[in-house]
């Protein structure tokens, strides 16, 4: 009978000792997660993630006609460059001609995740739906004097609008024949 009791008194340590220790642990990183929180690194660390899974990033193969739209300075071959949903194109990662090292990554993950031109939040450019950034300059953010001036009248509503090259041709409306229309 005495070992019995000796052996639940020492099942019964051993549970309090795992539980303290658990209790411990779980309140050990919450307190982390708060001041992680607190500090704004937790909110950098899932806009870095965020940012990788943008995609869009391209090595050019030659120099484009126009500049970056952030540092106005030009995009030179064999340099990375991102290119967003919205068709704005910058230096991106390690870039030393953008003032502030990094290009458009670094104001992606510190400011508001928005284009720093057009302000639209960036959605993912899918691996397949990623082309190479145009030879002659993206179109200017609505809204400005540019943009007014140079906007053709569309004169029908049958032609269909330019394409951005980022949509999927499986997507394509199809006739009941099976053709692509």
């Amino acid at each position: 009978m005495a070992d019995d009791d000796d052996a639940s008194l020492a099942q019964a340590v051993a549970v309090v000792a795992v539980g303290s220790v658990s209790m411990l642990l779980v309140a050990g990183v919450a307190f982390w997660a708060v001041e992680l929180y607190g500090s704004g690194r937790l909110a950098r660390g899932w806009r870095w993630l965020r940012l990788m899974a943008l995609g869009g990033v391209t090595t050019l193969d030659r120099k484009l006609s126009y500049n970056c739209a952030m540092c106005q300075y030009s995009l030179d071959a064999r340099e990375v460059v991102r290119t967003l949903s919205c068709n704005h194109v910058f230096h991106c990662r390690d870039s030393d001609k953008c003032r502030n090292g990094g290009g458009v990554d670094s104001w992606l993950v510190q400011e508001s995740m928005a284009c720093p031109i057009c302000r639209k939040v960036p959605c993912p450019v899918l691996p397949w739906k990623a082309r190479r950034p145009p030879l002659v300059s993206p179109p200017p953010p609505p809204g400005s004097a540019e943009a007014e001036q140079t906007m053709p009248v569309p004169s029908s509503g049958t032609e269909e609008e330019p394409s951005l090259g980022l949509e999927d041709p499986l997507l394509r409306s199809s006739d009941h024949r099976g053709r692509h229309t």
